[in-house]
């Protein structure tokens, strides 16, 4: 079972990774704030109904509260993500993205004051890594794009502690499911507020994209994921996830075309480097 659990993981950190490519594809029919609405809703769906199916009862307080909170810290995750898609390429949003397993600790450092020396050492690279992948000339500037995905990626790490705080007293599926419908919420009302329109010829233009994210990368991925996880020890599944990163460079080569330079290449290596390191166990790391 343990086999089967790793590779399901590897097939989750690739449909994650091509995800980007469908999300860059995406924006070609529909405004950023429409698509994650709508990528959401699907995702809430596909994911509340076996949850309800299994469990037959409706969430307790705390679940909704928990659910919320990750939700907002999702939403504003995913509407940054998109909008940066639109200036800069899926392989890079993957590896940025990719920032925020090096951010949790650095934020639980800024609470609890407890140095490690290979979260500081993981730091280090990160910025090197982002700074040789995303300066677009020798004057080191950023374009908006990356600076989107990169706080994209803060949100993402507060995510990630809110899911900590409430998911060891929750059902997994039906915490997914309430932050999932947070998201479509948070973002059908913030399109609807910004004017994005909701042309139903933009949505059946975009319906590959808009289908792939939605049940492929949210329904069923999540949800192999929340299944996997309980055989595979953290770490490793942590790690074997990272490589999504990896395979967004790849979905952005084969699916849009897109090209890197070494020094891309250079500034990728390293954040992998800097994001396998922060999830070493103690034991291996400070040897």
């Amino acid at each position: 079972m343990k086999i089967i659990a790793t590779i399901a993981l590897f097939l989750t950190a690739l449909i994650w990774g091509v995800s980007y490519s469908a999300q860059a594809a995406a924006n070609e029919f529909l405004q950023p704030l429409v698509f994650v609405c709508l990528r959401y809703l699907i995702g809430t769906f596909l994911v509340l109904i076996p949850a309800f199916a299994i469990h037959r009862k409706l969430p307790d307080k705390r679940l909704i509260t928990g659910g919320i909170a990750c939700g907002i810290c999702l939403a504003g995750g995913e509407i940054l993500q998109q909008f940066g898609l639109l200036y800069t390429s899926a392989g890079k949003t993957g590896f940025l993205t990719a920032l925020y397993v090096v951010m949790i600790p650095v934020i639980a450092f800024a609470r609890e004051r407890k140095f490690q020396w290979r979260i500081w050492s993981a730091a280090a690279l990160s910025v090197i890594g982002s700074y040789l992948l995303c300066a677009a000339d020798m004057n080191g500037k950023l374009n908006i794009g990356d600076i989107l995905v990169l706080l994209c990626a803060v949100c993402f790490a507060f995510q990630f502690i809110a899911i900590a705080e409430f998911a060891p007293k929750a059902e997994p599926l039906m915490l997914s499911g309430i932050q999932f419908f947070t998201v479509a919420v948070i973002s059908g009302i913030t399109a609807l507020v910004s004017g994005e329109t909701w042309h139903w010829q933009n949505i059946t233009a975009g319906y590959i994209p808009l289908l792939y994210c939605g049940v492929i990368a949210i329904g069923i991925a999540c949800t192999v994921q929340i299944a996997a996880q309980k055989f595979v020890a953290p770490a490793t599944s942590s790690i074997i996830l990272s490589t999504a990163s990896v395979f967004a460079i790849l979905g952005g080569w084969l699916w849009h075309g897109e090209t890197y330079s070494l020094r891309d290449l250079s500034g990728c290596a390293i954040i992998l480097l800097a994001v396998i390191l922060v999830q070493l166990p103690h034991s291996q790391a400070e040897k």
